[in-house]
């Protein structure tokens, strides 16, 4: 990387409670890099305005979340093949007056399901949420853990359908079923290895709203994993009580955000040091 001080930031709506500058932050520290990153919490009507500005304010790298993943794609010059497939992009690297999309929501999200390997494989999966990062999610689990059973709640059926279009092209010897909850309760018998929320339900802006439903037993799944990262997580914490398996978000983000690191400067940073940096640093303060 040439660039002597490294602009970069992220693209969202409602996004006051990320800690995505605290891990770039780490990220320039490890790496004695002079670098910045700011939050760019963007109206949607004011989107694609927004962006021209940001772009032409010599920013070099861009992380995007809700509720930009999809719309930021029309935007850009070129576009990974697995971020095209899944129709969501949520980094950016620009360089030489080009825009370059990919996913790293990926490898982010495999990262900490690698222990559990052997409990994933061949089985069935129950996905919560409709998004880009839902995508991303099935996207990993067929790939990099071979589950072939999808089963995918939402609450706009349109949404779902798309999905579940979208996702029958590009995963081979799948079988993938949207439903609601009402469907999902006739089936209680249905087992999961693992359950995935992909809502911002439970998370930081919504914290006291449950993405599951009231009748849902924990026995249903063996792992429950929620992208959401929020401390104190009521779903979590609820998980572990019940004796699951229980992932957050926190190692996620930052192994994508390590990786978009990668591809924007080409250099590699250890993910268990910034992780320590930023979350481990927070639990101990919070004793």
């Amino acid at each position: 990387m040439t660039t002597k001080s490294f602009k970069c930031g992220l693209l969202g709506h409602n996004i006051s409670y990320s800690k995505s500058a605290e891990i770039f932050n780490a990220i320039f520290d490890l790496k004695n890099i002079q670098g910045s990153f700011e939050n760019f919490d963007l109206e949607p009507n004011e989107f694609e305005s927004s962006f021209k500005q940001i772009v032409e304010g010599g920013i070099n790298g861009l992380s995007v979340t809700i509720p930009y993943k999809k719309r930021v794609i029309s935007l850009l010059d070129e576009v990974n093949p697995i971020a095209r497939s899944l129709d969501a992009v949520n980094s950016i690297a620009i360089s030489e007056s080009k825009l370059r999309g990919f996913n790293t929501d990926v490898i982010g999200f495999a990262l900490p399901l690698k222990l559990y390997a052997e409990q994933l494989k061949m089985g069935d999966a129950l996905i919560l949420g409709t998004g880009g990062s839902a995508r991303a999610v099935i996207y990993s689990l067929h790939s990099d853990f071979e589950i072939s059973q999808f089963t995918i709640v939402g609450r706009s059926l349109e949404k779902l359908s798309q999905l579940n279009e979208a996702l029958n092209s590009i995963l081979l010897n799948s079988k993938i079923t949207a439903c609601s909850f009402d469907e999902l309760k006739n089936k209680p018998s249905k087992r999961f290895n693992i359950t995935v929320n992909c809502t911002p339900l439970g998370g930081w802006n919504q914290p006291d709203k449950s993405p599951l439903p009231k009748w849902f037993n924990w026995p249903m799944t063996r792992i429950y994993y929620d992208l959401n990262y929020n401390s104190g997580n009521k779903i979590v914490r609820e998980a572990v009580h019940n004796n699951l398996v229980a992932i957050d978000g926190s190692q996620m983000l930052v192994a994508q955000a390590v990786r978009s690191f990668e591809i924007w400067t080409g250099q590699t940073v250890n993910i268990d040091d910034v992780y320590d940096r930023v979350f481990n640093r927070l639990k101990q303060s919070a004793k």
